[in-house]
């Protein structure tokens, strides 16, 4: 069974590395991750440029929409159950 598994980030780079590792040491691995980064000006993006793992979808918004618009928009693409 496919789990979705999704992430809004506005400015995040303090702890995105963090937890984007945490969720690829899971033991379960049957997973998407879709990340949605919500107009970051900080180095979110090239941070996210860095992960080419194809469980791995990436969003990026031009202008902050906030985190429930970022989340709503990143559940919309989920495949998983």
């Amino acid at each position: 069974m496919l789990v979705s598994v999704v992430m809004a980030v506005h400015n995040g780079q303090e702890y995105l590395q963090e937890a984007l590792d945490s969720i690829f040491l899971q033991t379960y691995t049957d997973l998407e991750l879709i990340v949605v980064n919500d107009a970051s000006t900080d180095g979110t993006k090239e941070i996210l440029a860095q992960f080419t793992d194809g469980r791995v979808k990436l969003i990026h918004l031009a202008e902050n929409k906030g985190a429930a618009f970022a989340l709503n928009l990143g559940i919309e693409q989920a495949q998983g159950n």
